[in-house]
């Protein structure tokens, strides 16, 4: 209950130090996990905090994870999300990880993602790991690294 409070107020006023206004902070625990989940909600343009791809959401997780572990001993694991785009994003990926795995399974053929986070990078490996005839791996150096799924040899 504490990091809950400590994580709201730090990102509260975080945002208001970027001059966003209109701001509702929710912090919750997810379920069977420790991970928490910090949802903003943001009235006014949040593609600006979001940017492509989720870049600029990551980097302001990292910040406020820098902000926080200042303030306490451990640093409690959570993750940001701006109005939904995680978790739109996260339906997103796995539709797309199910379409390229019958694609792959289909043609024999491997299928390159782009280059994303190891987060999404881990949506996909485990949205795909119950699939018995393809296999998927990550390749490549940060911040190119990605996704290839390949047919079962």
């Amino acid at each position: 209950m504490k990091d809950e409070k400590l994580i709201k107020k730090t990102t509260e006023e975080l945002l208001k130090k970027m001059t966003f206004k209109e701001v509702t902070v929710e912090v919750k625990k997810q379920q069977a996990s420790p991970i928490l989940v910090v949802s903003v909600n943001i009235e006014e343009d949040a593609s600006r905090l979001i940017g492509q791809s989720g870049s600029n959401l990551n980097d302001l997780q990292r910040i406020l994870r820098l902000l926080v572990s200042k303030q306490t001993p451990e640093t409690p694991l959570f993750l940001l999300d701006i109005n939904g785009y995680r978790e739109k994003r996260e339906a997103f990926l796995k539709e797309l990880a199910r379409e390229i795995a019958g694609q792959v399974a289909k043609t024999k053929k491997s299928v390159m993602f782009q280059p994303m986070s190891s987060y999404e990078r881990r949506i996909i490996h485990l949205g795909l790991a119950e699939r018995s005839d393809i296999v998927t791996e990550s390749i490549g150096e940060e911040p190119e690294r990605r996704v290839v799924v390949r047919p079962y040899p």
